[in-house]
């Protein structure tokens, strides 16, 4: 017995050393494998590491040439004559700058930098260049006043048109190495941004790379193990392609990295020593080794193990004895009962009886057993449901051999406390008898009142977000199928408008008026379709917000040449009020601005009953954000109101109130989730407060930037008695508040009869006044009966000026025919105030010019461009309206079609290319990368052909109606110099022909 035991004790002690040897030998393995895999891994590493670094040194290079124009452009504002540019000024402008030092030279070379030190740099490559007009970058190894490396960035320096100078700003070497330096997994590298010769520009400040002059130096060093020769290295730099290589030499061995920088003419090299990559191939196969000494250790333990195996047997039978204990007691904690229930004798005995307390035995008849639970399941039909489930009939017919267990969910009512919990019982056949017919079965019963629980909400949640879903679909499928009142709104304008214009063919004013007013409303339909293309961008809240000068008066006075007609239509009453407006003169976005002022007044105007009240606010609050202006806009009606449970909601879209009064009103539900939207863009905030029956009131604030507006000279109007008749007294106080601000001197009256009284009483005390401005509609006497008796009062040179928020056509002629000399809309702005008093009691303001006139006047003869158009009768229109401006115009009614004209004319033959997008053949797009590929020698599909250098400087101008902030982004990448959108804007189309020919 003994032999036989040393026999296999040897034979383990043999398994166990063969073992050993296979782990050994596997160790070996993956310490080769893995040293292969880490340095790839660091070639990778080294790859992504310099290409990241090569996008952020182009985007400093960018910055930085950005910020010398920037300063040049404010240095040229504020530079009155060449001979002050000097020291101090140079000083002043350095302050602004993140270089180093920076320098202005003038004509001859003579070069001043920030300290005040004098030079001449007539032979630097920088001078040359930004006195031939050019802007860009340089290095020089021997600075003008430190004689050390300098990056320096140039740009010209003009004024009244021409250069006289060039601006510089310079880092220098120190700068360059803190800028260049790397760390590699907490080890400095070696960083160098080169020419495309290879020659180091500028490098970190590691001891070994101030001695490479040239990567072709280190690649020198020693022989390279990689299969790229030297040869390779250099052609790899003249043709600005990315390349990796090995090197070995005095300054140790690794790896270096090429490429070139995006949008430059140099390139970025970084090295990876070996030491690195040696260092985690040593703490690598150090892992493996502590891992096969691990091992080893672990097989001695298995061999003293297998020594002691059968000491030790009769103990682990013992522990897993006591495990599998240990895991039925655990199991049992699960459960609140157990039961096992003898179908043949009718019995049953708990073996866990948690929560039944003393109301039934642990043991008894099973008769009783169901009688006890019956009284207790939560109501009648759960109770006759477990009354059958539970009958020993049931489960000894539904307990079969095929069956494992049978599964019974059900509720119980706490007799004391009433609260209803879930529980899940189990009934596993424990005997059977000869027939396979279960007698004995063990129950098991689960509380799982908080899985229940959390299961019906989950349900419930699932059931909420599905009749969401479908509401929202339905709501969108109506939106689609109706026309949305927002289009309607402004093409109701343009149809009415219309109609005037074809009675009044004979009245130019009045023509001349309706044209203004439809090409307003046709810009604001414009801008809704807009909208409406933009809707996936609303939704997903990646709506954009343009910056362009406008006008609040202009937007004020648009938004009620959109609404009043149907103001009129429905016989309500408008009020519009402004209250201390400082800046008429902002920037933002007029269009979405305006799209929240229809939706908002045309829900007023939709919502209030005829002979009802529509208001408009306007106040100009104290800003805490410097260089804007805060605007409170008020917009209130005596309409139908809103239930409070609505108001909740009437930012969501697609949602209307559930309300008879306005179920026959048209509308989609969609517009004030729009005004949201718009106004928290704008870092706004808007308010609603409503009633039933009483009406409702919208408060918008919004901040936006303020621009300077035309300085006018008051001196004329200063001193000069006006007087005022509004029977609102809050509007007569406004407009006395804007007729001081502007130096006169007004006094108001609150009727027609007050207003004859106080002119009578004025020309008998010779202290008359110089202007009256009567409110059109006043109750008792109008402004046109109370204009009659004071023409009779004062002489015909008085300036009479009717005030209304109204459409005063209808009574021009009646009104012109009792002396009234002009007619202003309220809101009373102060920039139309003046406009209009200035106009009546002097001779400074002149009449807009005219879209005609502008075209007229606009002499391009001399030049040709190039129209590219494929629809033939935009491109006539195009035509037309380009030929008076006296420009030669040729026609390409596709991309293609354009490129080939372009490239079969002499260079110079076009000065400037219109182009359209969506075309034919060859879009818009793909035309400009043409054209701009033709000045490298790139033939339209790719071939090579003669290199055109006009063709890279060429204007392209985008005209289409593509007209959303990424279009314009997309054209600009595409090559082209600017953007115009359809339809053509006469005043737009004369700005880029002056900008660009």
């Amino acid at each position: 017995m003994t032999g036989t035991d040393n026999k296999a004790r040897r034979g383990r002690i043999v398994v166990i050393l063969a073992a050993l040897a296979v782990v050994i030998a596997a160790f070996f393995l993956f310490t080769s494998m893995n040293n292969e895999r880490i340095s790839e891994q660091n070639a990778k590493y080294l790859q992504g590491s310099t290409e990241q670094s090569a996008r952020r040194i182009n985007e400093w290079m960018t910055d930085s040439q950005t910020e010398i124009k920037l300063l040049a452009s404010m240095y040229e504002s504020t530079l009155n004559d060449v001979s002050e540019i000097s020291s101090d000024s140079i000083t002043t402008l350095a302050s602004y700058t993140k270089f180093d030092y920076t320098t202005i030279s003038l004509e001859g070379g003579r070069t001043i930098d920030n300290t005040g030190q004098e030079d001449n740099a007539a032979d630097r490559e920088y001078y040359v260049r930004g006195m031939a007009g050019e802007s860009g970058v340089c290095a020089t190894d021997n600075s003008l006043f430190y004689g050390d490396l300098s990056i320096i960035f140039y740009t010209p320096l003009y004024f009244n048109g021409d250069v006289v100078g060039v601006i510089c700003g310079a880092y220098r070497e120190k700068s360059m190495e803190d800028f260049l330096r790397t760390y590699i997994f907490d080890e400095q590298t070696n960083s160098y941004l080169l020419n495309r010769d290879g020659t180091v520009v500028a490098h970190s400040s590691t001891s070994y790379s101030n001695h490479v002059k040239n990567a072709a130096d280190l690649y020198s060093e020693g022989s390279s193990s990689s299969d790229i020769s030297q040869a390779d290295l250099e052609a790899s730099f003249q043709e600005g392609q990315s390349i990796m290589f090995d090197y070995r030499g005095e300054s140790g061995s690794g790896a270096a990295y090429v490429m070139k920088l995006p949008d430059y003419d140099w390139m970025l090299m970084r090295t990876f020593p070996s030491s690195i990559t040696d260092g985690m191939q040593a703490r690598a196969n150090a892992a493996g080794l502590l891992l096969v000494a691990l091992v080893g250790a672990a097989l001695a333990l298995v061999a003293g193990y297998l020594l002691v195996q059968a000491v030790r047997q009769r103990r682990k039978l013992i522990s897993e004895s006591e495990h599998v204990t240990s895991i039925v007691y655990s199991s049992l904690a699960l459960f609140q009962r157990f039961a096992v229930i003898d179908l043949a004798n009718n019995t049953y005995e708990y073996l866990k009886d948690e929560g039944i307390n003393d109301d039934l035995p642990r043991s008894g008849e099973y008769h009783m057993f169901r009688y006890y639970w019956q009284t207790r399941f939560c109501d009648d039909n759960e109770a006759a449901r477990m009354k059958e489930e539970l009958t020993p009939e049931f489960i000894s017919e539904h307990l079969t051999e095929d069956v494992a267990y049978l599964h019974f969910e059900y509720r119980l009512k706490d007799q004391e406390t009433g609260e209803t919990r879930w529980n899940q019982a189990s009934m596993l056949p424990l005997q059977r008898d000869a027939a396979g017919r279960v007698t004995s079965v063990l129950l098991s019963v689960q509380d799982v009142t908080d899985v229940k629980e959390r299961e019906i909400a989950n349900h419930n949640a699932l059931e909420d977000a599905f009749r969401e879903a479908e509401r929202a679909s339905r709501a969108k499928t109506d939106f689609l199928n109706s026309m949305s009142h927002d289009i309607r709104t402004p093409m109701n304008s343009i149809m009415g408008l219309t109609a005037i214009a074809s009675m009044y063919v004979d009245d130019p004013e009045r023509v001349k008026d309706c044209l203004t007013k439809i090409t307003t409303s046709s810009r604001h339909l414009l801008g809704l379709i807009n909208e409406v293309l933009d809707m996936a961008k609303i939704e997903s809240g990646n709506l954009g917000l343009s910056e362009e000068d406008f006008d609040l008066p202009e937007t004020v006075e648009s938004l009620l040449s959109i609404m009043t007609p149907q103001i009129n239509d429905k016989k309500l009453n408008l009020k519009v009020e402004i209250a201390d407006i400082r800046h008429e003169h902002v920037v933002g976005d007029p269009m979405r601005l305006q799209q929240v002022f229809v939706n908002i007044m045309g829900n007023s105007v939709k919502f209030t009953p005829e002979g009802g009240t529509v208001s408009l606010r306007i106040k100009e609050l104290p800003s805490h954000v410097k260089g804007s202006g805060c605007y409170e806009f008020t917009f209130s009606d005596t309409g139908c109101g809103m239930s409070e449970d609505f108001v909740k909601t009437v930012f969501e879209p697609f949602t209307r109130a559930n309300d008879s009064r306005v179920t026959k009103v048209e509308g989609t539900g969609l517009g004030m989730s729009i005004v949201r939207s718009v106004v928290n863009l704008m870092n706004g905030t808007i308010d609603v407060k409503s009633k039933l029956g009483e009406g409702t009131t919208f408060t918008v604030t919004v901040y936006m930037k303020l621009r300077d507006g035309d300085d006018q000279d008051l001196t004329p109007l200063e001193g000069l008695r006006v007087l005022v008749a509004d029977d609102e007294e809050t509007a007569a106080e406004s407009a006395c508040e804007v007729l001081k601000a502007i130096g006169m001197e007004p006094s108001y009256v609150l009727s027609g009869d007050d207003a004859v009284a106080a002119v009578r009483d004025a020309e008998q005390r010779d202290c008359g006044y110089v202007a009256i401005i009567l409110d059109w509609k006043m109750p008792g006497k109008s402004g046109i009966e109370a204009a009659r008796e004071i023409r009779e009062i004062v002489s015909d040179d008085m300036p009479i000026i009717i005030l209304s928020a109204y459409d005063w056509t209808a009574v021009e002629q009646e009104a012109r025919a009792v002396g009234v000399d002009a007619f202003i809309a309220k809101p009373l702005f102060r920039s139309r105030l003046v406009h209009v008093m200035k106009g009546l009691l002097t001779t400074e303001e002149a009449e807009p010019v005219s879209e005609y006139e502008v075209l007229k006047q606009s002499d391009f003869s001399g030049h040709r461009v190039l129209l590219t158009e494929d629809n033939s009768i935009a491109a006539a229109i195009a035509l037309d309206i380009m030929g008076m401006t006296g420009l030669e115009v040729d026609h390409a009614e596709n991309g293609r079609a354009a490129v080939d004209m372009l490239l079969d004319a002499e260079p110079g033959y076009y000065d400037l290319v219109f182009m359209d997008i969506q075309m034919p053949v060859m879009n818009g797009y793909e035309a400009a990368s043409a054209i701009r590929a033709a000045a490298e020698g790139k033939g339209p599909d790719g071939e090579a052909i003669d290199a055109r250098p006009d063709l890279g400087t060429i204007p392209v101008v985008a005209l289409t109606a593509d007209a959303f902030a990424d279009d314009v982004a997309r054209a600009r990448a595409a090559g082209m110099n600017a953007h115009m959108s359809k339809p053509m804007e006469i005043e737009l189309l004369v700005k880029t022909l002056k900008e660009w020919l």
